[in-house]
């Protein structure tokens, strides 16, 4: 399973800051970015949190290895 968070956030138009920003509660840039490319481990409640965030369904941010 791959995240493609920033793909979703960057056809957006958003930055890490404006989806920390907008997450419920709030987080920072950083931690985005780390969700983003695996640094930090990508739980449900983060891809819930970030999914709303950017107005999609958590699955649009996932995919298969082979999609």
């Amino acid at each position: 399973m791959i995240s493609c968070i920033r793909d979703v956030r960057k056809a957006k138009g958003l930055t890490l800051d404006d989806v920390g920003k907008r997450c419920a509660p709030p987080t920072t840039a950083q931690t985005i970015g780390r969700l983003e490319t695996g640094t930090r481990t990508l739980s449900l409640h983060w891809l819930n949190r970030i999914a709303e965030a950017l107005g999609v369904d958590s699955a649009a941010l996932l995919s298969l290895p082979d999609q």
